[in-house]
């Protein structure tokens, strides 16, 4: 029962007359400052955005000289067809082929280089539940600029980076949902977390990781209040049934074992775990390697330098960093700011989230993990989708992009309790603030300038445009095939450190073009398809096979050698009686088969 001294407002009524002057003067200096700053709030507005295009351009600006972008699985296509297949990333597809219909692939393929680039500065800047602009610049830094960012986007896996650029905004999202219960956030958080799956589907296991220890944190957080436990059961619910409908267009087609994902999953066994699980360093281990989030399984290929060679004393900035995340989650705990202390329970889901993701990752690389990674496998076969272990480092470059941030709040209120001087707190303060920003930049500026020309774009020789025009000028042209016969080769004309591509052939002729489906990794079977099989069976027989006979019954009407690789190898093409050589283009030899005719 409320005190008879006391109003509605919590104050004792014979003070209520000395404070309505008080409220009604500071709500008259509220006014005027917000009609005297009224220009400086669209500058703040566009302060995020502009941070995350200076990071943008930072990274990716030497990447907008004329020509195609190519990494490893990211073949610098001329053309971006419409999905033939279906698949959960075919409505990407559909929208990536129809801009590029409209800018040419070139200019699309760097649209979206350039906007994963400032989605995830942006939505890291943005995620942080509490923080002005150094602590969120960092985390911002932090989530762009490092291991995971760099092997993937030399290894062209665009779409992946797609979303893990979407990760920070579906974890603003969770958070606003565990927040402020109700089904308007839980609709926002089941569009992020569908267009996440419609970018890289196996990251779905990320996303219920961290949701699931969000959820729990939360709920254990507000002693399972039954009124709480409805509103977010409501929010929960709405994301999920809205998720589900979205998804539907995948969802059927996967369970029927009709989707390109479902036919990878099915194929995945324990040579694939074995050849795309994470890698150790030889200096630090495995433990150490994932932490500083390497051990991508491409770094054990060493087609591209490791980002360790730009970053000396690489061990002690991933130790600054566990140190400032230790900080960070000791901070909301400690401090009497409530605002900061009702971050306990997300940040208790941070530190949850990043041990399980890291035990993930480590997989059957570990043999204290492999047999949890196996029983996952046995028990729930999604989970094989999961076989690039090394994706689990996505959820612990968000844990950093948050608990770093905090750890430097942390520290930086400490410095104001500590110095009492005004001039010597501004300047603790400002060296904090380069610290904040100059830490992860080194620890990431492998990827700044264009990846200091490790990749840049590049243009295919004038012989691959006379070969293609000369097969389209061919009314009954049909389909080609593409040789040599590798699924990666090294391409001479791409100018990135790594030129081991996969076949740019599909990407880039006006026909249909049969290449080689074998990725060549010990203990992973080829595909079993006619055409693989057959091809692969003339390659082997070398000159005693009939070429001529055994492509005009795969339709096949002509044959494009590149001059790359082995390619001196099929020299007895020409003595091939189904086969005419019909040109010589310099960098490609373009035969017709002969026996279609």
């Amino acid at each position: 029962m409320r005190s008879p001294r006391v109003n509605d407002k919590g104050v004792a009524p014979k003070y209520e007359s000395l404070l309505l002057p008080i409220a009604r003067n500071k709500a008259t200096i509220d006014n005027e400052v917000l009609r005297v700053n009224s220009s400086a709030v669209p500058r703040i507005l566009l302060i995020p955005y502009l941070w995350a295009g200076a990071i943008t351009a930072a990274v990716a600006l030497p990447w907008l000289a004329p020509g195609y972008l190519f990494g490893t699985d990211w073949a610098g296509p001329r053309f971006i067809r419409w999905p033939t297949q279906l698949s959960s990333s075919a409505p990407f597809e559909a929208a990536l082929s129809a801009v590029s219909a409209v800018v040419s692939a070139e200019i699309a393929a760097k649209i979206l280089v350039l906007t994963v680039v400032f989605v995830a500065a942006l939505g890291a800047y943005l995620a942080l539940p509490r923080g002005e602009f150094v602590p969120r610049a960092a985390g911002s830094l932090i989530y762009v600029l490092n291991p995971f960012v760099y092997g993937r986007l030399h290894y062209g896996q665009l779409f992946l980076i797609a979303a893990y650029a979407v990760l920070p905004w579906l974890a603003s999202w969770v958070y606003r949902l565990l927040v402020e219960p109700g089904w308007r956030n839980g609709l926002w958080l089941a569009a992020t977390v569908a267009i996440l799956a419609m970018l890289a589907v196996h990251l779905l296991l990320v996303v219920a990781l961290f949701l699931g220890t969000a959820v729990i944190s939360a709920v254990v957080y507000h002693r399972f209040r039954l009124a709480y436990l409805a509103r977010v059961g409501l929010g929960l619910g709405v994301a999920g049934l809205a998720t589900l409908l979205i998804s539907l267009y995948w969802l059927i087609p996967y369970l029927g074992g009709n989707t390109v994902e479902s036919q990878v999953i099915a194929r995945v066994g324990n040579a694939d775990l074995a050849a795309y699980s994470v890698v150790s360093d030889p200096s630090v281990g495995l433990l150490r390697n994932l932490l500083g989030l390497y051990g991508f399984w491409a770094e054990g290929v060493h087609r591209f330098p490791s980002l360790k060679l730009f970053v000396p004393g690489w061990e002690l900035v991933v130790i600054a960093m566990l140190v400032l995340s230790a900080i960070g989650t000791l901070f909301v705990f400690v401090v009497r700011n409530e605002t900061l202390r009702s971050l306990r329970w997300w940040v208790t889901a941070l530190v949850l989230a990043g041990l399980a993701g890291l035990i993930l990752e480590a997989g059957v690389a570990d043999p204290h993990t492999a047999p949890l990674v196996r029983w996952l496998d046995t028990v729930f076969p999604p989970y094989r989708g999961m076989r690039d272990s090394g994706k689990w480092a996505s959820i612990l470059a968000l844990v950093y992009a948050q608990l770093i941030p905090l750890g430097l709040i942390g520290i930086g209120e400490g410095l104001k309790g500590l110095f009492k001087k005004t001039t010597v707190r501004d300047g603790s303060s400002a060296i904090l603030a380069a610290i904040a920003v100059a830490l992860p930049l080194y620890y990431g500026n492998g990827l700044l300038f264009g990846m200091h020309g490790e990749i840049k774009p590049s243009q295919y020789p004038a012989g691959w445009y006379m070969a293609d025009r000369a097969m389209l000028a061919d009314p009954r042209h049909d389909r080609a095939l593409f040789l040599p016969w590798h699924h990666y080769l090294r391409i001479s004309f791409v100018r990135n450190l790594n030129s081991v591509i996969a076949s740019p052939a599909q990407g880039f002729f006006s026909i249909p073009i049969v290449v080689s489906g074998d990725p060549e990794v010990p203990g992973i079977a080829p595909p079993a398809s006619e055409d693989q099989r057959a091809v692969q069976a003339l390659v082997n027989a070398g000159g005693a096979g009939d070429w001529g006979h055994v492509l005009a019954l795969l339709q096949i009407r002509y044959v494009v050698l590149a001059k790359e690789v082995d390619w001196e190898n099929f020299h007895y093409l020409d003595q091939q009686t189904g086969l005419a050589r019909i040109a010589d283009y310099g960098s490609v030899v373009l035969y017709r088969v002969m026996a279609n005719n």
